[in-house]
């Protein structure tokens, strides 16, 4: 089956994802929506917490569930993980 992309559905995260990114400056380095319609959210690592707290308990968000956590890892750099 392939999923249709919704502009209506993919402008209405967009969105979502940059009040979260203001609401929470500290710790959303990125928001990005995909091709999908999946809304994706680079976070510092000491906002992991934070951040899921929020998504789980504001009332606009109200997330029941985590579909997705990735990890990199890019040896070249310092910090080289990203989860």
């Amino acid at each position: 089956t392939v999923r249709l992309r919704n502009e209506v559905e993919q402008k209405q995260l967009s969105a979502f994802g940059e009040y979260v990114a203001e609401i929470l400056p500290k710790y959303i380095q990125q928001v990005q929506v995909t091709c999908f319609n999946e809304m994706e959210l680079l976070i510092h690592p000491d906002g992991i917490i934070p951040v899921l707290t929020f998504l789980r308990d504001h009332t606009n968000a109200q997330f029941k569930s985590l579909a997705d956590l990735t990890a990199v890892d890019v040896p070249s750099r310092q910090y080289r993980f990203e989860v």
